[in-house]
């Protein structure tokens, strides 16, 4: 068996590279209005690395990140405003008590909310993966989200609440996550996030300047 193939190397080598991918990540998180770029740019890597194999992750990683800065910090801010609005919408009708009406406002602020999850959960592949207009990113989100809801959609959103689930009952997972988690997350969506991108947009051929065109070079011959 050739040392390159092994495939216990080729785990290693790709934990190693979330590793990388999850700390950088996490440190263009921190100024916290950057979190929509920096969720963009890793899926970015992620998508990259599905269709053409692992490459640079630091080069491409804040490539992607410049390049998806405006629409995805736009995106996060949204997020967190229509977000915040919802939360208090909701806390607003909680403190009604059990009238008929605020029963049903509560029900609508989860429904809102349900619809906002779908659509930012695609906004930022989506953003990572295209190039149009803001609001032609936000429509094709949601064209994405709720048209292949099953599977697709469905299991984003079960690895998000699972993924959330553990870290709120172990403490181990929060710390597994701070070191390779949220990668692992992303780079586990990002195969079905790809497997409709992929019916939806023809790929451009890597050129030869590209870090990953000397070993696709390889590959085909």
């Amino acid at each position: 068996m050739i040392y390159g193939d092994n495939v216990v190397v080729k785990f290693f080598n790709k934990a190693t590279d979330l590793m990388v991918l999850n700390l950088l990540f996490l440190l263009c998180c921190l100024p916290v209005v950057t979190a929509g770029a920096s969720i963009s740019a890793m899926y970015a890597v992620n998508l990259r690395s599905i269709r053409y194999g692992d490459g640079y992750i630091v080069k491409n990683f804040f490539k992607a990140f410049k390049q998806s800065f405006v629409q995805a910090t736009i995106a996060w801010i949204l997020f967190c405003l229509c977000a915040f609005v919802l939360f208090l919408d909701y806390r607003f009708w909680m403190q009604m008590g059990d009238a008929g009406i605020a029963k049903y406002m509560q029900v609508m602020s989860l429904v809102f909310a349900f619809i906002l999850g779908v659509v930012f959960l695609w906004l930022f592949p989506v953003i990572a993966k295209m190039k149009d207009s803001f609001w032609r990113q936000v429509k094709n989100a949601a064209a994405f989200g709720f048209g292949f809801f099953l599977p697709y959609t469905a299991v984003c959103l079960g690895l998000v609440l699972v993924a959330g689930f553990a870290v709120y009952r172990s403490f181990a997972m929060m710390l597994i996550f701070l070191l390779i988690g949220f990668a692992v997350l992303n780079y586990m969506q990002s195969f079905f996030f790809y497997k409709v991108f992929a019916g939806f947009i023809k790929e451009e051929p890597v050129g030869e300047d590209d870090p990953l065109y000397s070993e696709r070079a390889v590959k085909e011959k």
